[in-house]
């Protein structure tokens, strides 16, 4: 994809979803896909690697484990 078909956004100031209305997409994380305006694709990408997300798979069914005492 050619940088200038890019439209980039930093959605910590304001304004930002101006005009993503008439993008074909927007590549976000999942919180800001559900800032997006109505109609405006998001593709999401995740933030952690898959190794990350197993690593807090396990330690969350660790610490659901009743405790034997």
């Amino acid at each position: 994809m050619h940088g200038d078909s890019l439209v980039v956004r930093d959605a910590r100031k304001p304004n930002w979803q101006r005009g993503l209305g008439q993008t074909v997409a927007v590549v976000c994380d999942s919180v800001i896909a559900t800032e997006l305006p109505k109609g405006c694709r998001g593709i999401l990408f995740s933030l952690l690697s898959e190794s990350s997300i197993a690593e807090l798979r396990r330690y969350q069914e660790f610490i659901s484990r009743p405790l034997n005492t």
